[in-house]
């Protein structure tokens, strides 16, 4: 499901209808269908592009120390593709 480190959209079809993004840091909060994101971006569109293109408006981006920065997640596929559902994925 996974190649080169990269989850894609293609790989959410089936697993997902809805993908999740949020970040404690800016209260950034957003759902959005899986079929739309993979007509938009392709099946092969990579989730971390577009979260780099989803969060290209935050003030927390440019910050300088890693702490200070976006802390955007995609909770639902931390349940999807780690052990037991922990952590968090981008």
């Amino acid at each position: 499901m996974v190649r080169d480190g990269s989850i894609t959209f293609g790989d959410l079809i089936g697993q997902l209808d809805h993908l999740q993004i949020s970040c404690p840091k800016c209260d950034r909060l957003g759902r959005y269908s899986v079929r739309r994101l993979a007509l938009q971006y392709g099946r092969n569109g990579k989730i971390t592009d577009w979260i780099g293109l989803m969060t290209n408006d935050c003030p927390l981006k440019a910050s300088a120390g890693l702490a200070e920065g976006c802390g955007v997640r995609c909770p639902d596929l931390s349940r999807l593709f780690l052990p037991h559902g922990g952590g968090d994925a981008a």
